[in-house]
């Protein structure tokens, strides 16, 4: 039951309409007078559940909607469990594979274990929703009607079909149907407010156009920068460079010190609570030493997800074995067979999970026996200390 009042104290919205803002619609005035009537606004984001996994560029939105939660308003997490059968319109060349329904349900569950850490604020709890409870009820008519609030050339806009038709990549049709669902989620749940990544504009947008014309309300877009690298690659799942959040604290440790350092602060910004005064005077004192400021991020990243003994733990796992090259004493041993081949002895070791993985480990130099590259998969293994990349190892006797 909801006992948190409405806070509208001014400093704390300025900074929910700034911190990682990229941009509101109507516009920023607009958000911040209804932010300040007092009145209970309903704000949501859709989750893609294409994946059990969360990665640290997911966590942009969640802490925003940590920010509206703390000022009192209801919050929904939507489980795009329908609209993931369709397919989302991807950045890339080709169409997404659509998912059967039973798929986005399974990778649905587990989600709000997995961010309790983030949503976590005591008398306003976040609500779960899933969209197959009122898309999967639409008749051929519903669809229609939904359609004709919408023109092609609006479509057209959308900058990903831009990209396919210049680059001569076929647009499937039901490929439109998408930001027409994702708008009917607005509808369907009566919100006021819908966040997201710049990504999103497009289909957050339609549902801001949904709500004019079948409710006559206006609907607010609060857009978030994405989280990328020095290139303006996005850093997520769909790159294959995402950081999860539920990796053990090491690994997540590991993982945040190879983000390059143009990424460092604003990950400060918008994937961790630490207040601005804060990250300001981090700033101050490290930006000259990026290797420092990522160890205070990586720090921060375990400790929100798994404890401060934890981070304190990966900090020191990371010192031992990465700047002073020692091999961690919880090593796993692994007794070698006679005649056993490099390829197996990763398998097996379950540092690899295949041998085609273990042959491209191999191939790309990422196998280490001693300290000394190994070359051949084929080649007999022998004892020593047996490393993948550069958090993996394993003792080798015979």
């Amino acid at each position: 039951m909801f006992q948190k009042k409405i806070v509208t104290d001014t400093k704390k919205i300025d900074e929910l309409l700034t911190r990682g803002v990229d941009a509101v619609y109507p516009d920023a005035q607009w958000l911040r007078t209804e932010l300040m009537s007092g009145r209970r606004l309903r704000v949501y984001t859709g989750w893609d559940p294409t994946t059990t996994d969360v990665h640290i560029g997911h966590t942009a939105w969640m802490w925003k909607l940590r920010q509206f939660q703390e000022l009192g308003h209801e919050v929904i997490v939507l489980m795009g469990t329908f609209t993931a059968t369709l397919g989302d319109p991807s950045g890339k060349a080709d169409t997404r594979k659509p998912m059967t329904l039973e798929e986005t349900r399974r990778n649905a569950k587990g989600f709000v274990k997995k961010t309790k850490a983030i949503f976590d604020v005591p008398g306003n709890p976040i609500t779960v929703k899933s969209n197959h409870e009122w898309l999967a009820k639409m008749s051929f008519a519903d669809v229609i009607g939904l359609a004709s609030h919408f023109t092609v050339q609006q479509m057209l806009e959308r900058d990903m079909f831009e990209k396919r038709i210049t680059g001569g990549y076929p647009i499937g049709l039901h490929e439109f149907l998408y930001p027409l669902m994702q708008g009917d989620d607005s509808v369907a749940m009566d919100v006021d407010v819908e966040v997201g990544g710049t990504d999103q504009t497009f289909n957050m947008l339609a549902g801001r156009t949904l709500m004019k014309k079948m409710k006559n309300k206006n609907k607010g877009v609060l857009t978030l920068h994405l989280l990328t690298d020095a290139s303006g690659r996005k850093i997520g799942k769909s790159e294959g460079n995402a950081i999860n959040i539920d990796a053990a604290p090491e690994d997540l440790f590991g993982k945040v010190m190879t983000l390059p350092d143009s990424v460092i602060w604003r990950a400060f910004e918008m994937v961790t609570p630490m207040e601005l005064g804060s990250i300001a005077s981090l700033k101050l004192q490290l930006e000259d030493d990026p290797r420092a400021a990522k160890m205070k991020l990586a720090h921060e990243l375990v400790r929100i997800y798994n404890g401060n003994e934890a981070a304190i733990g990966a900090e020191q796992y990371f010192e031992s074995v990465f700047s002073r090259k020692e091999i961690p004493e919880e090593a796993e041993s692994f007794l070698l067979k006679d005649g056993v081949i490099w390829t197996d002895v990763l398998v097996e070791s379950k540092m690899c999970s295949s041998k085609s993985d273990a042959r491209r480990q191999i191939k790309q130099g990422a196998v280490k026996l001693d300290g000394r590259v190994i070359a051949d998969g084929d080649e007999t293994a022998r004892a020593g200390i047996l490393q993948k990349g550069k958090r993996h190892f394993r003792k080798l006797h015979s």
